[in-house]
């Protein structure tokens, strides 16, 4: 099941674009340490941290892509109203 959702993602603050794309926890971690050290991550060094499957991640960074929508837009997952954040039976 652990290698089902190997991809782990560093997204910004504000949950709009994805900063860092590792294979492992380490390599992010490594990435995001660096990049502080660096000063070239903005907010301080704040992501959100997230991990998923390779199909997904594909899927996700396409709709971003091709529809020039953020993050948290592109990896909700289908069905879910905006409004309210519940599941759309339909979706």
């Amino acid at each position: 099941m652990t290698e089902q959702y190997n991809i782990y993602l560093a997204v910004d603050y504000f949950n709009a674009e994805i900063i860092f794309v590792a294979h492992s926890s380490g390599e992010l971690s490594q990435k995001i340490i660096t990049a502080i050290e660096n000063q070239k991550l903005e907010s301080e060094g704040a992501v959100r941290l997230y991990r998923t499957s390779l199909n997904s991640y594909k899927a996700i960074e396409n709709l971003m892509t091709r529809y020039h929508i953020p993050f948290h837009e592109a990896a909700r997952p289908k069905g879910v109203s905006y409004e309210s954040d519940t599941i759309n039976a339909v979706g």
